[in-house]
């Protein structure tokens, strides 16, 4: 007897022990085998909102202030702003003088006041030499210009080349500087759209050259 209880003592001992093994516990990171689980993966950066910048805008177009040729005209007398310089006694264009640039301004005035239908060009010199001389070098002097304005572009109905030698002083010739005033060349308007300015005589009184 006392072995049969000691044997049913183990049994029932046995039997209580098993739910202790079946409910047992594992304790781990989530998964079996000891593996530790990954974290989520982090999610996507937001975008940056992109502006789009706004397209440059054109300025308009300016226009050109229209060119002027700084010539100034008063009554029939046409000022250059600049002198006509010539060999001495010759009526060659001194070369380096800057005449080019004058005469140029000079076409660039008539291109502009097509009104002016015909403009007396004037050669004087001083009183040194004969007088006959004097008349012929004013007056191919006066023709030199004419035929420059005409080689760039301006008609030749519209130019009149008159010699006046030393007949029309503006200074005292017996100093050198009255002299360098008299050897000049002057411009007024002989006709004015296609009539006598004022009436008076194109030619001004002087020899006219090379027509």
């Amino acid at each position: 007897m006392v072995r049969k209880s000691a044997f049913y003592v183990s049994l029932l001992g046995l039997s209580l022990a098993l739910p202790a093994v079946a409910g047992c516990t594992f304790h781990g990171e989530g998964k079996l085998g000891g593996q530790a689980e990954s974290p989520p993966p982090a999610p996507a950066p937001t975008p940056a909102p992109t502006t789009t910048a706004p397209a440059p805008t054109t300025p308009p177009p300016t226009t050109e202030p229209p060119k002027t040729s700084g010539v100034i005209r008063s009554g029939d007398s046409i000022k250059l702003p600049g002198n006509i310089v010539f060999d001495t006694g010759k009526a060659t264009l001194k070369e380096g003088s800057g005449s080019d640039v004058v005469l140029g301004q000079l076409k660039q005035f008539l291109d502009e006041n097509p009104n002016i239908t015909q403009l007396r060009i004037e050669g004087h010199t001083d009183n040194v030499g004969k007088q006959a001389d004097n008349l012929k070098l004013s007056g191919d002097r006066a023709l030199t210009i004419k035929n420059w304005l005409v080689e760039h572009g301006i008609a030749k109905e519209r130019l009149l080349a008159v010699g006046f030698g030393d007949s029309k002083p503006i200074a005292n010739n017996s100093t050198e500087d009255g002299r360098a005033q008299n050897r000049r060349t002057e411009f007024h308007i002989a006709m004015l759209s296609g009539k006598k300015y004022l009436g008076m005589d194109p030619k001004g009184g002087g020899t006219v050259f090379g027509e």
